[in-house]
Order: C-alpha cells, then sequence, then structure tokens
C-alpha cells in the first residue's frame, strides 16, 4: 500500500513539471487539409518613408544636360569654285549628265541612273556626277544609297560649297523621306549654312 501511494505521488510530480507555467499559452496553427498544421510566418515591417538618421538620402535621378550645338559656319566659296559638272568634266561626262537631267526631267529616274554610271566610268572622282546620281536614287525612293552617294560626293567635293549644297538636300530629303525628323533638321541646318555662304558670293 505505501508503494501504491509512492507511485501515485512521483506520476502527479511528473505531470505537473510538464503542465504550461502560467501566462503562457501554446501557439495554434491553422490545419492543412489532412490534418498537418500550416505555419504562418510573421509580415515584414514596411520601410519607414521617411529619410532614417544617419542615413544617406537618395540621390534625385539624373538629369541628362543639354549640350547646345554649336553654329555652323561655311567659309564662303572663292569666285573661281566650279558650279556644275559642266565646270569640271570632258565633253563625254558633259554630255551623259545632261542626257541624265533629260531623263530626270521625263521622269526616267532609272535611265538616268544608267547615265550616270556610264559618267562615272569615265571620271570615277567627278563629285558633281556622284551628286546627280544621288538624286536619282532619291527619285527612285531608295533613300539609303541615296544618302550613301550623297555622303560619297561630299567627301570628294573637298568643301566646294556648290556640290555641298545639293548633296545635303538631298540627305535631308532622303531622311524627311524615312521619318527621320532629328537627322533632317540636322541636314536643314547644313542646308541653311551653305545657301548662306553661297548668296554671300551671289554677284
Amino acid at each position: 500500500m505505501p508503494l501504491r501511494v509512492l507511485l501515485l505521488s512521483l506520476t502527479a510530480l511528473v505531470l505537473g513539471a510538464c503542465a504550461t507555467p502560467p501566462g503562457k499559452y501554446e501557439r495554434s496553427y491553422p490545419q492543412q487539409p489532412g490534418g498537418r498544421p500550416t505555419q504562418t510566418l510573421p509580415q515584414r515591417p514596411s520601410l519607414p518613408s521617411e529619410p532614417v538618421p544617419g542615413m544617406p538620402s537618395p540621390l534625385p535621378p539624373a538629369v541628362p544636360e543639354m549640350v547646345p550645338q554649336e553654329p555652323i559656319v561655311v567659309t564662303p566659296p572663292p569666285p573661281s569654285a566650279p558650279r556644275s559638272a559642266e565646270a569640271v568634266s570632258g565633253q563625254a561626262v558633259t554630255s551623259l549628265v545632261r542626257q541624265a537631267r533629260a531623263q530626270r526631267a521625263a521622269g526616267q529616274p532609272q535611265q538616268a541612273q544608267a547615265s550616270l554610271e556610264r559618267a562615272l566610268r569615265i571620271e570615277p572622282r567627278n563629285y558633281f556626277v556622284w551628286s546627280a546620281m544621288a538624286q536619282a536614287y532619291l527619285d527612285q525612293k531608295n533613300y539609303d544609297q541615296a544618302e550613301s552617294v550623297a555622303q560619297k560626293s561630299n567627301s570628294l567635293a573637298r568643301g566646294n560649297v556648290y556640290a555641298e549644297l545639293e548633296n545635303w538636300k538631298t540627305i535631308r530629303a532622303a531622311r524627311a523621306a524615312r521619318g527621320d525628323a532629328a537627322g533632317a533638321q540636322i541636314a536643314q541646318d547644313r542646308v541653311a549654312a551653305l545657301q548662306a555662304a553661297v548668296a554671300g558670293t551671289a554677284p
């Protein structure tokens, strides 16, 4: 009998030690289907909207600096500067250039291109012929080729204002036709500067 009382006392002590202390509560978890509890994670605290003391303030977004475009200055051409293909071309090339002009005026830009190609085989560095070729490409709505050939004419012209003026008119028209408004405006500024230079030497 005393042994039984002793065992009951020990059992009561063990159960009392495993009981929940006062003021503590067990955390309950919602049950998933199937009987497993799901753990609810605590929400992350939102970041403060005001600057934190001791932390550097974020820099404002960078604003691109607007670089003013320098004015285009073109030196007026000397009175002796050639103004057309006839002034620098031989007789055969002059005849082909005139033929190409007539073909363009008749709405035959492909025939004009063929005539100018023959002229370039005779005088491959004649920048006036290259300029006329660029205009023939422009008439055919081949805008990329028109600008490329006009730029080639400019590289050969070596500052001839009259040839460059026609070339930049072609480039302006080609860029506008492609929808390149910014590029067309750049070409227009160049045309205006070249026209001013030509007007300054007009008799």
